[in-house]
């Protein structure tokens, strides 16, 4: 089993074994959750949604959702020749 150990700071390094079972790299978030008073559970913070936003880029053009629903309606209609 990989040990780490604590630093002055409270810092600690996960050891390589983890990072590249699991994917971590710099950057990435984890949530230690105490499990009972001699047990910390780590495990890793995945992204949602929300942490994306922002991240592409817009092209500007902004549809409401009826407008969307609206072009996929015409999609599937004209897919099937019933246009």
């Amino acid at each position: 089993m990989p040990v780490a150990t604590m630093t002055s700071k409270g810092q600690i390094t996960v050891p390589a074994s983890i990072r590249q079972a699991y994917g971590l790299e710099a950057g990435s978030r984890m949530d230690f959750v105490a499990v009972d008073p001699d047990t910390i559970m780590v495990r890793t913070r995945v992204r949602t949604l929300k942490d994306l936003c922002g991240s592409i880029p817009s092209n500007g053009i902004h549809l409401a959702i009826e407008d969307m629903d609206d072009a996929i309606a015409e999609a599937i209609w004209a897919e099937a020749g019933l246009q």
